[in-house]
């Protein structure tokens, strides 16, 4: 009769240690009423600056409209220092070569780098694409991850299909190229 006893315990502990408090239970912020804290406001407007180029994004419930011309937009959340980024841009240039009429690949930078540093990165991984190493960069990442209903402490690389503006597809990580052409030549009949 004292075995039981003596599992009890522990099996108590050990079901206490694997059952947690789901998101709802758990108070914000400290706060010990269920309401969520107020948050801030994001701007909705952005300019994305590369060295020579300025973008206008603007950020709306269905996607962000860019000031370009091309009909599809590729936009790549990536930082320097990241493998996966860095082995994604052989493949991005390709696609930029491929349909430099019909894509315009936007690498935004998630990170912060000096102008000349990144020119001899830019330089010396053979990019061929917009970079956008503008101070609203982070900003823009964040209003984006609002709209997807993603983490502002995502995963990258990530990018973005956007065709006319509306959103497309997303990607997390490294991605194959066939992938990302497959879905581009999708978006692209949709604008016909």
């Amino acid at each position: 009769m004292r075995v039981l006893p003596k599992l009890f315990v522990p099996l108590m502990v050990c079901g206490a240690l694997f059952i947690g408090c789901g998101d709802k239970e758990r108070p914000q912020n400290g706060a010990k009423t269920a309401e969520k804290p107020a948050t801030a406001v994001l701007p909705s407007r952005f300019t994305l600056k590369s060295d020579t180029q300025a973008v206008t994004a603007e950020v709306t419930d269905e996607g962000v409209d860019f000031n370009v011309s091309e009909p599809a937009v590729l936009i790549d959340f990536f930082a320097t220092w990241c493998p996966p980024c860095r082995a994604e841009i052989p493949h991005l240039a390709d696609l930029q070569k491929k349909y430099p009429e019909k894509l315009k690949i936007m690498g935004v930078l998630v990170e912060s780098k000096h102008p000349a540093e990144l020119k001899r990165f830019i330089e010396g991984h053979g990019i061929n694409y917009f970079v956008s190493n503008a101070p609203d960069n982070m900003l823009f990442a964040n209003r984006v991850m609002e709209l997807l209903h993603q983490p502002k402490n995502f995963t990258i690389p990530f990018m973005v299909l956007f065709v006319k503006g509306k959103y497309f597809r997303h990607y997390v990580g490294l991605v194959p190229e066939e992938m990302i052409e497959s879905d581009i030549k999708e978006a692209l009949r949709e604008v016909k």
